[in-house]
This record gives C-alpha cells, structure tokens and sequence, in this order.
C-alpha cells in the first residue's frame, strides 16, 4: 500500500467516524426534545437535567430514586425548579 493510500484510509476513516458521531448526536437532540405540558413549565430531558445539575448523566441515573421527574411516554423529565430545590436541599 502506498502513502497516499494510507493516507487516503486514515482521512476516510475520520471522516467515517466524525458523521457517525454527528448523526448520533443528532439522534440524540430529536429523541431528548423537552415536551411541553399543559401546566406551561418546561421540562428537560435526564441529559439536560444532568448538564444542568452539572454532573454524568450515569450519576443522575444512580439517584433518580431522589431526584424529582415526570415519566412521560416512557422518557424521564425533569424541571429547572424541581431540580434547583433538590440541590439546595443535598
């Protein structure tokens, strides 16, 4: 195999893998789309609600027991307040 056919490889393959990671993450944003209920508060998706708590998604699953959420067509939501009364309470 020659050089530039190496390289060739090399640049396929990264940009190979960089679309499967964009598709991914944009798998990811229409699946966790906030729903809208009718009490007007917006709710955040688990991974939302982990950024916005500032911790690992796998973190906020380990606690889910204690944190407030909704499950809502089987996907887990969580409110901005909900979550800012359960870490002034820790």
């Amino acid at each position: 195999m020659s050089f530039e056919d190496s390289l060739y490889e090399v640049v396929r393959r990264a940009v190979s893998n960089e679309l499967q990671k964009q598709i991914f993450e944009l798998r990811e944003s229409i699946t966790a789309t906030p729903s809208q209920p009718t009490d007007g508060k917006l709710y955040l998706s688990a991974k939302e609600a982990a950024d916005f708590m500032g911790i690992k998604l796998q973190t906020l699953y380990q606690n889910i027991e204690r944190v407030p959420h909704v499950k809502k067509h089987g996907k887990l939501l969580f409110t901005r307040d909900g979550l800012i009364s359960y870490v002034e309470q820790k």
